[in-house]
């Protein structure tokens, strides 16, 4: 065991100087006004056409589940478009109605139906890449219950 305790000493401090050369090395190619990986930038506020893209716009997207407090249920799926990563859940939730009326024919549902179950689960949001700001906007469960109803909206007409 002592043996073990000495090595396991003796491998920490050669790790560290590697680490600041690599941070040091970052710093030095670092163009100036350029903000260091871990330092907090200043982040233009969306503008508001942006925030209010109908359910077709956005870019890729990042759908994040948890379906119940375990952690163990957190999922998540990539899209092309907003409009698709709302396809694809609507479309598992069908899934999960079938499994749960495996004798029904038809089922049928509801956009209060959709809005209950995105509000039983214990998270669900979304990173809508913004090509005019070139960055990942994060969403939650109202944004992506507003952008559902509408895209169900537009289907109907």
């Amino acid at each position: 065991q002592d043996s073990s305790c000495a090595m396991a000493k003796s491998k920490a401090p050669a790790a560290k100087p590697q680490q600041l050369t690599i941070a040091k090395k970052m710093a030095s190619t670092r163009k100036p006004g350029q903000v260091a990986r871990g330092q907090p930038r200043k982040l233009a506020a969306p503008k508001p056409q942006q925030v209010s893209q109908g359910a077709g716009a956005g870019g890729h997207t990042i759908m994040l589940l948890q379906e119940t407090k375990n952690l163990a249920t957190r999922t998540w799926s990539e899209h092309p478009t907003l409009r698709q990563a709302l396809d694809y859940f609507v479309s598992s939730y069908e899934r999960q109605l079938k499994a749960l009326n495996p004798q029904a024919r038809e089922l049928s549902y509801t956009v209060e139906d959709l809005h209950v179950y995105i509000d039983s689960m214990a998270d669900l949001s979304a990173l809508i890449f913004a090509p005019a700001t070139k960055h990942y906007m994060p969403r939650n469960k109202t944004y992506l219950k507003q952008q559902l109803l509408l895209q169900l909206q537009s289907a109907a007409r």
